[in-house]
């Protein structure tokens, strides 16, 4: 909501702003200020943190009742090369090191994109940028205030075989974060009292394994006792960078707010602010920028209609086709529905990658009934995924991107193989309770609410999940037999460094490979989810809006998921380090424009 202010101008961020009552009283009213900022996720609020002159006024809008987007709810962990803590550690890596990797992966998953030269070249300075600034925004944030966790992250490099890939490193967590240091702006997140505080991502990996598992006890999972809200992973990625926001002072914040168009001046066509619509007020409040406007309201993985036009499996010439992927499979917050791209495109902004998503696979989490990430449950021992027609067909504990693109290439083939279980034992249960289902009654009820498939054999189970038995009953006997060496001779499981990491270190010879064996038999419907989209408007190196002839869209910005994907899955935190790099590059520039033109 706007602050109670009928001034019209962007005020100073007051320890009370940014209310949530009724607008009404801001029908008709004009604000102004320097930066506005569409969106508060990691990009929006990394944008925000980094205007530090007390005289630039900031608008930040954010659609939804609390701040954070899908940030809040992810891991939090920023995949930045070359970082400072590496270097701090002696941790070798380098930008050029970073760049072969990078481009190995590229052009592995995403063969097309080279060879495009254009969209090639845009990429390479998009690249450049963000392997240049991005340790730059790191540094930055740490001098401001923000804390990442001291010993760097564990997890290796997701395609460990590629030219360039490190064992360990180029991962950063931030630190457990008491939110009670916000004082009157916790009111902007949504906090959950009580609730087991997961140190960092990493941690999900090993929490799923049984209790008495290497290294599992000396997590900590209780809330820290010398704070009095504490929050971690994506939760306190997105509380620093809003005490960041706070300290400065200049940050005004919005929530409720929903952008309805940009306003383009009729001089030059150049972007000069937007109007948007508050609470419950039926007329839209305009907003002037005298620098630019930087949109990060995330993709459009919760709009069931653009998803249709873009995402449908099997589509080859940009419209669905007859199966589409679902929003509810999707691991995005509910305001991921696309308003940047839509409104860029009134504007004949370029796009591209507009059929990709961040893949990762999900289920319907039998304990609650909610979707929630599976890419840890399908990669533990003494289970294996299935389509429709009970047959293996990749590595479950390959990176979650490419994971998802197997599920997509397989679900081309037909409706029945666009069908995905995961077939697992009574000692998988027991090892890694499925859903948090520690007991024999949460099991039970589970099952007695649809969210799990149970059965004292597998020709039960087979014909409960309407899968053919012969089929699975093979699957299953070549499963077996292939763990007895420990040996997966068509997929290759467990067969690297980053598939061995999130197995289980307990089971041997192969960590990801455990016979299923052990009576009753358990099936989890698993779907080729995501955790945002990829495509959205072309930016260049300086996150600036494209338009279709390669012109800039003077005074618009984008960065995150509200513009076209820099990095595919190389490792852990590939969304939020580009994210936050090119909030920070959008602002930098814009401010350096200024100062040029202020001394000239």
């Amino acid at each position: 909501m706007p602050p109670h202010t009928t001034k019209p101008s962007c005020p100073i961020i007051r320890q009370d702003s940014g209310h949530r009552g009724d607008s009404s009283q801001y029908r008709g009213s004009v604000f102004e200020c320097d930066i506005l900022i569409i969106g508060a996720g990691a990009a929006g609020l990394a944008a925000a943190a980094a205007v530090q002159d007390q005289g630039r006024r900031v608008i930040l809008v954010e659609k939804e009742d609390y701040v954070g987007g899908t940030t809040f709810r992810s891991g939090g962990c920023m995949w930045m090369p070359n970082n400072f803590r590496m270097q701090e550690l002696g941790i070798e890596d380098s930008k050029e090191q970073a760049e072969r990797y990078i481009a190995a992966v590229g052009k592995a998953t995403s063969p097309g994109l080279d060879e495009d030269i254009v969209l090639r070249d845009l990429q390479n300075r998009r690249l450049k940028a963000f392997l240049t600034q991005g340790p730059e925004m790191a540094k930055y944030f740490r001098n401001q205030g923000f804390r990442w966790m001291a010993a760097p992250s564990k997890f290796p490099d997701y395609h460990p075989h590629m030219e360039g890939a490190v064992a360990y490193g180029r991962t950063l967590d931030p630190e457990v974060f008491d939110a009670a240091s916000l004082e009157g702006w916790v009111r902007y997140l949504q906090v959950q009292e009580n609730v087991p505080v997961i140190s960092r991502f990493e941690d999900l990996c090993v929490l799923t394994r049984r209790p008495f598992s290497t290294g599992c006890a000396t997590k900590t999972v209780a809330p820290p006792q010398d704070m009095e809200r504490p929050m971690s992973m994506g939760q306190s990625l997105i509380a620093q960078l809003l005490k960041i926001c706070k300290e400065h002072s200049n940050v005004t914040i919005w929530t409720r707010c929903e952008l309805q168009e940009l306003l383009v001046s009729d001089l030059d066509g150049r972007v000069i602010g937007a109007k948007v619509l508050c609470g419950r007020s039926e007329k839209p409040v305009h907003i002037h920028a005298s620098l630019g406007v930087v949109l990060t309201t995330g993709g459009f993985s919760q709009n069931q209609k653009m998803r249709d036009t873009y995402l449908g499996i099997g589509s080859t010439d940009g419209r669905a086709s007859k199966i589409s992927t679902m929003a509810g499979w999707s691991l995005a917050a509910p305001g991921d529905i696309g308003i940047a791209l839509q409104v860029s495109q009134r504007l004949h902004a370029d796009s591209a990658q507009l059929d990709q998503v961040w893949g990762i696979p999900t289920m319907i989490n039998p304990g609650t009934g909610k979707v929630t990430e599976a890419m840890f449950a399908i990669s533990k021992p003494f289970s294996f995924v299935v389509d429709g027609y009970g047959r293996r067909f990749f590595s479950e504990s390959q990176p979650y991107g490419a994971a998802v693109r197997s599920m997509y290439e397989r679900a081309k083939k037909g409706s029945r193989t666009a069908e995905f279980w995961l077939i697992f034992d009574d000692k998988y249960m027991q090892a890694y309770p499925i859903g948090g289902l520690q007991s024999p009654w949460l099991i039970d009820q589970a099952v007695e609410k649809g969210l799990l498939v149970r059965s004292d054999t597998v020709d039960g189970l087979s014909k409960q999940i309407l899968v053919p038995n012969q089929s699975l009953q093979a699957t299953l006997s070549e499963w077996n037999e292939m763990c007895d060496g420990g040996r997966d001779k068509h997929f290759h499981r467990g067969e690297d460094r980053y598939q061995q990491f999130i197995g289980d270190p307990d089971v041997t010879p192969n960590p990801c490979m455990g016979p299923v064996k052990e009576s009753p038999f358990y099936a989890i419907k698993i779907f080729p989810g995501d955790a945002g989209t990829r495509g959205g408007p072309l930016t260049d190196e300086f996150a600036r809006v494209l338009r279709k002839n390669g012109d800039v869209i003077h005074g618009l910005f984008a960065g995150g998921n509200a513009s076209a994907a820099l990095l595919e899955s190389q490792g852990a935190g590939t969304t939020l380090a580009p994210a936050m790099t090119e909030g920070f590059i959008a602002v930098t520039y814009m401010l350096s424009l200024a100062s040029a033109a202020s001394s000239s």
